[in-house]
């Protein structure tokens, strides 16, 4: 494992309705829930607050593939969503596997005894920790994260 680059990440669960967000500190050793937005028309208004705010080394978005790992119907609008956000971040965007995330955020919320149906924006906040995380053990493997979109 080699050292991650100092600075802040912002991690994006995209959802049609929602849009879970969560950024790391800037040593880059703990990813948080920020918040959850609504996919509306002032998204990219709070999104680029985001960026202002934390200016992130990158951003790294779910990217939601079948266990086969064939692209899911999803796949397209995110790959959308990842390119509308370049207009607005000039920095490195990578799609990152969420295979498992949303069930591990799931997971997590019933460990500590919060239930799915009262929690669904905490749950999508937390699905943007675990794309996070993931995206940082890619960072620090050797392979690294790759090409950019």
């Amino acid at each position: 494992m080699q050292p991650l680059t100092r600075g802040r990440r912002v991690g994006i669960d995209f959802g049609e309705v929602r849009i879970g967000v969560a950024v790391t500190d800037s040593d880059a050793i703990l990813a948080s829930p920020l918040e959850t937005l609504i996919n509306n028309p002032s998204l990219t208004n709070e999104l680029s607050r985001i960026i202002k705010d934390y200016e992130p080394i990158y951003i790294a978005i779910g990217n939601p593939i079948h266990l086969s790992g064939a692209d899911s119907d999803k796949a397209d609008s995110v790959r959308r969503f990842a390119l509308s956000l370049k207009e607005i971040y000039h920095g490195k965007i990578y799609l990152i596997d969420e295979r498992l995330s949303t069930n591990q955020s799931i997971s997590q919320l019933h460990e500590v005894g919060r239930g799915i149906k009262e929690n669904k924006t905490f749950l999508d906040q937390m699905a943007a920790v675990n794309i996070l995380n993931q995206a940082m053990l890619i960072e620090a493997s050797a392979k690294g994260l790759g090409e950019s979109l």
